[in-house]
């Protein structure tokens, strides 16, 4: 079905916009109400899964419920002819994924900015109906053609297994928690807060997690093993957002933010600092003691202080100010003289 447009009642398919482990994202015009929509269909493979299958209807007709801007809505799940569905609003734009590629790397402030509005959209789903999304990824956060963020798939990759998947792990490699690598049962927003951070890390570095590797080397890499520190990748990142970043990345969920308010205050906490000239109230970024997937370079609280140490106090720099007009009343009084 992938190779040819479907053939569902009540939709004209226009064309296809991409395929995955899971299933097959068409665009298409749908007759009542009319409108473009984008249709997901379920690999043959998922769909003779009945676990999987009731699984998927469940948790797809709670993502249903979701109304967040930064959230991509899901309209309607339904199953013709044996091909499990659910249709979904069309946005326009494109995903991190492929603004990385282009670009190679982002900047600290614009990944920043798109995690705030991911974390703030998953703290709505998980307090409005307790809804985790465990596929957070570049591929699954779109930026609109207007720079607004939205999340893709919510409430469908827990029901179903994702690009990797046995019989109890399902998500993508590179970006799942230790808990989810174990094929932990009992998963909470803490999966996704580890999720994001190694995101994060892949939108600053240019590399994924323990790229190069097999996906069953990665899923144990996950439990036991670190990558570097962000920094040694990219040099211009500030020190602490590399320390928010070992803290998202904790192997251990008892160490990391403990719900999405924590993680949402880290971001603006960074952001703050970033944009009030290294400055700012840093809610204790400046270490990180616990076991974190990312490995952090000793001196990061220096870094912290040394910038801080070059930032000009507002006392300072009014005495600056005064002594600059003395300067230039006193050369405009010589020069009279002459």
């Amino acid at each position: 079905m992938a190779d040819e447009l479907p053939n569902l009642h009540g939709f004209t398919f226009i064309r296809c916009l991409g395929k995955g482990g899971m299933a097959t994202v068409w665009e298409a015009e749908q007759h009542e109400p009319k409108r473009k929509v984008a249709v997901k269909i379920l690999n043959d493979d998922i769909s003779s899964r009945p676990q999987d299958v009731e699984s998927f209807y469940a948790e797809a007709k709670s993502a249903g419920l979701l109304d967040h801007a930064n959230i991509v809505t899901v309209f309607e799940v339904g199953c013709q002819a044996g091909h499990y569905y659910y249709v979904m609003e069309l946005a326009a734009g494109y995903d991190t994924g492929r603004w990385l590629a282009r670009k190679g790397k982002l900047r600290e402030l614009d990944v920043l900015t798109v995690a705030e509005s991911v974390a703030v959209a998953l703290d709505y789903a998980v307090r409005s109906i307790g809804l985790i999304h465990c596929d957070i990824k570049p591929a699954n956060i779109m930026v609109d053609g207007d720079g607004t963020v939205r999340i893709t798939d919510m409430g469908i990759a827990r029901s179903i297994k994702g690009e990797y998947a046995n019989e109890y792990i399902s998500g993508t490699p590179s970006y799942m928690s230790p808990e989810q690598a174990r094929g932990d049962a009992e998963l909470d927003a803490r999966a996704d807060i580890y999720s994001l951070g190694a995101t994060i890390y892949h939108l600053l570095s240019g590399r994924a997690l323990f790229a190069g590797k097999t996906d069953d080397e990665i899923l144990e890499c996950q439990c036991v093993d670190q990558v570097p520190d962000v920094r040694s990748l990219n040099p211009e990142v500030s020190a602490p957002c590399a320390v928010m970043l070992a803290k998202f990345l904790a192997k251990d969920r008892v160490n990391r933010p403990e719900n999405w308010q924590e993680a949402i205050a880290m971001i603006r906490a960074v952001l703050n600092y970033l944009e009030e000239n290294m400055q700012g109230d840093l809610l204790g970024l400046t270490s990180c003691e616990a076991p974190s997937t990312m490995s952090l370079m000793p001196n990061s609280s220096e870094t912290i202080e040394v910038a801080e140490a070059k930032t000009i106090s507002p006392v300072k720099y009014w005495v600056l100010v005064a002594l600059g007009a003395v300067a230039a009343f006193v050369a405009a009084f010589l020069l009279c003289q002459k």
